[in-house]
């Protein structure tokens, strides 16, 4: 069975993190285990009662008060901080999670029709709204050579201040 605080908190759909009721209703049908909590909230004054509508199949519809929504709310734990991948995900940033957390691009890599391969790295023109190479490798045959390749230029684009 619930505590009172915990039927008023569910019927008003709240927690730590969503502290805004977006409801406000709970069903107990005939001979549900809260009934008796319910009807003690309400002879407090913390919630309404009425029969259920027809639909339902019979029991109660229980409301919460503005008392008693006062009440849950002032009840909830504060909220735990959120994690970094949860601030990530409200960022909204259109970066990758490692992009974001790490707080540079990461660049990527592009091949030719001759099997060699070079990285780039592209930035957005703010003026445009579109993607620019900022920072280009050579080409070279293979991976790790298109990587010390991209590596030399990034440092050289840091050094003409046209990277960073």
């Amino acid at each position: 069975m619930s505590t009172g605080i915990e039927l008023m908190q569910h019927a008003l759909g709240i927690n730590e993190r969503n502290r805004e009721p977006y409801r406000n209703y709970f069903l107990a049908g005939d001979g549900h285990a809260d009934n008796s909590q319910w009807q003690e909230l309400v002879t407090e004054g913390l919630a309404t009662s009425r029969p259920s509508p027809d639909f339902c199949g019979g029991g109660v519809l229980y409301h919460v008060t503005d008392k008693g929504k006062a009440l849950a709310i002032s009840a909830l734990p504060e909220p735990k901080k959120k994690t970094r991948y949860e601030e990530y995900l409200d960022a909204d940033s259109c970066l990758s999670f490692s992009e974001w957390l790490l707080g540079y691009r990461i660049p990527e890599v592009e091949y030719n029709r001759q099997g060699e391969c070079r990285m780039y790295r592209c930035s957005y023109d703010a003026a445009y709204g579109y993607p620019r190479r900022d920072v280009e490798g050579e080409w070279c045959k293979t991976k790790k050579a298109a990587k010390v390749s991209y590596k030399a230029a990034l440092r050289q684009g840091v050094k003409d201040g046209r990277a960073h």
